[in-house]
């Protein structure tokens, strides 16, 4: 058990990311994963950088600056990774402070005209886009390109791994919740809609006005329409009554969706908690270095939380 072993718990973009900054720190890096992409909660996510459902906020604010300038360097001039810009926008019933996560990005506040009908304010940056029926794929090659192993496997007690490993990373998301007893996480349930593209080529989010919560992200071959935010809820089987009115949110928000060709709909839990959990905790002489709870921003705090696990495992 060398202290250069490390494993990873968890394949969604939290562990993939993790363990690719470890390999390229000189790590031997293992992943065991109970599912794999394309069947992780990751490859279900409209997965565009913009903070949401997270804290604290000055961590966010520094993961999520981090995560789009590595996007921005690493992802944007390959085609294979289906990373691009897109405008994103997100809109409000009433005038607006500054975001949270002011810092992380630089934005502006779209005109009267940028702003669809009923809504008065919001937030406009230009961020990155991870269109997950690449994305996932792509960081599953570089982590095995750079000579990462992963293993389909369920881990149920913590002292299965430490069985051969001293350093865990844990990227199980809402796992976490039984495999270290977090009481603190819950799911909030998300369902989005896939449909046939129209042309429309923004994103625009409406997390905390009249149709809250509701989003669309073009992606490269389809568009994603959303959403629900349903707190404790772990079904995850579609919801016809959650389809219909995703569709009426995004048809009032744009126009361009009052028809639309349905291509998908999928449901994934998002792991929140009152805060980001990333940290050692110990466990006799060995270590786990926690990184879930991330709430809406498993993406957007990705690589930034990657570079903090890397210090983590640095200092032991």
């Amino acid at each position: 058990m060398d202290k250069k072993e490390v494993l990873v718990l968890g394949t969604g973009v939290s562990g993939l990311s993790s363990g690719i900054l470890l390999l390229k720190n000189g790590y031997e890096v293992t992943i065991w994963a109970k599912d794999l992409p394309p069947n992780t909660t990751s490859n279900k996510a409209g997965a565009f950088w913009y903070p949401y459902l997270s804290n604290p906020q000055d961590k966010v604010t520094k993961w999520a600056k981090f995560t789009l300038e590595y996007l921005k360097k690493e992802f944007l001039n390959d085609p294979k990774t289906g990373c691009i810009m897109r405008t994103a926008t997100e809109i409000f019933d009433t005038k607006v402070d500054e975001p949270g996560w002011k810092g992380a990005a630089e934005y502006r506040r779209p005109t009267e005209n940028e702003l669809p009908k009923g809504y008065i304010d919001g937030y406009q940056v230009e961020a990155v886009m991870m269109d997950t029926s690449y994305y996932m794929d792509y960081l599953v090659n570089i982590f095995k390109n750079l000579g990462g192993i992963i293993i389909q496997k369920t881990v149920s007690n913590i002292d299965e791994a430490f069985a051969e490993y001293n350093n865990v990373v844990n990227c199980t998301s809402i796992g976490s919740k039984e495999l270290f007893n977090d009481s603190s996480l819950y799911p909030v349930r998300g369902q989005i809609v896939k449909v046939k593209p129209n042309g429309f080529n923004q994103v625009i989010a409406d997390d905390a006005a009249h149709n809250n919560l509701a989003y669309i992200i073009p992606r490269i071959n389809d568009i994603i329409l959303g959403g629900t935010a349903q707190v404790n809820d772990w079904n995850l089987e579609v919801n016809p009554e959650d389809t219909k009115e995703i569709l009426r949110k995004a048809a009032e928000i744009a126009p361009e969706f009052k028809k639309v060709e349905i291509i998908g709909e999928s449901v994934g839990l998002r792991p929140a908690r009152s805060e980001v959990r990333l940290e050692a905790e110990k466990f006799g002489d060995k270590t786990v270095i926690h990184n879930y709870g991330h709430g809406g921003s498993g993406f957007t705090l990705s690589w930034g939380c990657a570079q903090e696990v890397v210090t983590l495992v640095n200092s032991l």
